[in-house]
């Protein structure tokens, strides 16, 4: 007589030993046959059709509102470079672990008011905090650089901005406390993305 677990018992070939492990390792280890067999499975890369790396395809939103498509009465979508970014804003506006099933993603905002943090200080969390939460979409090859608007990189990326200009969004900036930061990014499908965003630093 065997039990359940006997290592002495026999083997039925038929029988997987770990349920979790599939028979064929392929499924499990190969991008390519992920992709093809389960095209919605987490770590299958997927594609636009071409084979090359798709930037997504879902509904288009305003504001968090569905879009109707006058077209045709029903939701409008987007695709590409549009689905991508307004993923990543998506991802900019969510408090980090308000998403029950998902708990790791969005952008930690709050953690700003637990700390006596100057100016730079601040402006340096951000930074971090924005490479993390874009770096974490699977779309995004690299977080290239990120800055604010009141910085010397943004009037080095404007040459057509007059220096007295530049000093007037600094100051106003440091007046009212409202930031714009600008995020350059690098997708799978490599393209080259400029995202923008901004808030008051209190």
């Amino acid at each position: 007589m065997t039990f359940p677990g006997d290592p002495t018992a026999p083997v039925d070939p038929g029988i997987l030993a770990d349920p979790a492990v599939l028979a064929d390792p392929g499924v499990l280890t190969d991008p390519a046959v992920l992709a093809a067999r389960y095209p919605g499975l987490p770590g299958a890369t997927p594609t636009d059709g071409s084979g090359a790396p798709s930037l997504g395809h879902g509904l288009a939103l305003d504001d968090g509102d569905l879009v109707t498509d006058p077209a045709t009465g029903g939701p409008a979508e987007n695709a590409g470079p549009d689905a991508l970014v307004q993923a990543l804003l998506l991802a900019v506006d969510t408090q980090l672990g308000s998403d029950r099933l998902n708990t790791g993603f969005g952008f930690d905002r709050l953690a700003l008011g637990r700390y006596a943090l100057d100016l730079p200080a601040r402006k340096e969390y951000l930074r971090m905090e924005l490479v993390r939460c874009l770096g974490a979409d699977r779309r995004v090859a690299d977080v290239r650089e990120v800055f604010f608007e009141d910085d010397p990189r943004f009037l080095e990326l404007r040459p057509d901005l007059d220096p007295a200009a530049f000093q007037q969004i600094v100051e106003t900036a440091r007046a009212s406390r409202q930031y714009t930061v600008h995020a350059i990014l690098d997708t799978v499908a490599g393209s080259t993305l400029t995202l923008t965003s901004g808030g008051r630093l209190d």
